[in-house]
C-alpha cells in the first residue's frame, strides 16, 4: 500500500505543530522564582531576604541564591596558603633545531602543578600562571622544573630550581623576585624564572584531627585518663646514607634537590635515580 505524494505531505502538515500551537506553550510574565534553578528556594529564605530588603543589618546574614555558601577543606598538618604567579622565564639556550615549546612544573609538598605550554617560546617563555596551594607542615621551599616539550619523544627538562621560601613571605610580605635556574650550563647558569610568591595561614581543622602515629589505650588505663604519654614523631622514609648514595650517583646535582625528590618519592631510591635521570637528560 503507498500512499500517493499530496496525500502524504497532508499528512506530514498535519503532524507538525503550527505556528499558534507554539505560541500558546510559551510562557508569558514574570517568571517563578525557582526558574532554571537546581534548589527551589525555601519559604524561610525567601522570609529571610524579605527581612533583608527591610532591614540592611540583616542582609550581611543571608545567602542569597546568587551568593551560595562556601564549604572548604583544609588538609590536616596544614601549614597555610601559598600562592605562586609563575610569570616567565630567561633561559639560557634554545636546546634544538627549531624554537622550543617550554612549560613549568611546580611541586609544593607532595603536589605538582602544570603551566599551559608555550608554543615557540624559546628562551623567553611567558605563562602569568597563578598556582594556589596548601603547604604542608615542616616544608619551607618549592621546586621548579621547565620541560620543552616534545610531539615524537618524552619531555625534556631543561632546567629545574630548588627555591627556599624566603623568611618575609610568613610575615605577610609578597616576594616579586627571579631565581637562578640550573640545568646542562651549569648550577644557576641556566637562567631566571620569575615568581611571585605569597603566603596566608589558615586554622588547622578540628573536627578530624590526623593520626599522629600515637599508640590508642582503653578507657580506665591510666594514659587514657590524662597521664603523660611521650609523643611519637614520624621521621622520614630516607636516612642520611641513602641521600649520599644517590648523591654519589649525581654529583652535579645539589643535595637538597636529591632530598626533596627522596621525600616525594617516599624514600624509593629506583624511583629518585628515574626522576633525577629525566632531569638530567
Amino acid at each position: 500500500f503507498r500512499l500517493p505524494r499530496s496525500s502524504l505531505a497532508t499528512f506530514v502538515m498535519s503532524l507538525a505543530p503550527t505556528v499558534a500551537e507554539r505560541r500558546r506553550q510559551v510562557l508569558v510574565g514574570p517568571l517563578p522564582d525557582d526558574f532554571l534553578r537546581l534548589i527551589k528556594p525555601s519559604s524561610s529564605s525567601a522570609a529571610d531576604a524579605a527581612a533583608a530588603a527591610v532591614d540592611p543589618a540583616a542582609a550581611a546574614h543571608v545567602v542569597t541564591p546568587s551568593q551560595p555558601a562556601v564549604y572548604s577543606f583544609v588538609p590536616p598538618n596544614t601549614r597555610g596558603r601559598i600562592s605562586v604567579t609563575i610569570l616567565e622565564a630567561n633561559l639560557a639556550k634554545n636546546y634544538g633545531l627549531v624554537r622550543m615549546d617550554p612549560y613549568c612544573r611546580l611541586r609544593v609538598g607532595h603536589a605538582s602543578f602544570e603551566t599551559p605550554t608555550k608554543l615557540s617560546g624559546g628562551r623567553t617563555p611567558f605563562w602569568n600562571r597563578i598556582v594556589h596551594a596548601y603547604l604542608p607542615v615542616g616544608v619551607d621551599s618549592i621546586f621548579v622544573q621547565i620541560f620543552d616539550e616534545k610531539a615524537f619523544s618524552a619531555d625534556e627538562c631543561i632546567a629545574h630550581a630548588h627555591i627556599i621560601l624566603p623568611p618575609g613571605v610568613f610575615n605577610g610580605e609578597t616576594i616579586d623576585d627571579f631565581y637562578p635556574l640550573t640545568g646542562a650550563q651549569g648550577e644557576g647558569k641556566e637562567g631566571l624564572v620569575h615568581l611571585i610568591i605569597s603566603f596566608a595561614p589558615v586554622d588547622a581543622p578540628n573536627a578530624h584531627p590526623a593520626y599522629q602515629g600515637g599508640p590508642t589505650y582503653p578507657q580506665g588505663t591510666p594514659e587514657h585518663q590524662g597521664g603523660e604519654v611521650p609523643a611519637v614523631v614520624a621521621g622520614p622514609a630516607f636516612s642520611d646514607d641513602d641521600v649520599k648514595a644517590v648523591k654519589e650517583l649525581f654529583p652535579d646535582i645539589d643535595e637538597e634537590v636529591v632530598r626533596a625528590i627522596l621525600e616525594e618519592k617516599r624514600g624509593d631510591q629506583d624511583a629518585t635515580v628515574s626522576a633525577l635521570l629525566e632531569m638530567t637528560k
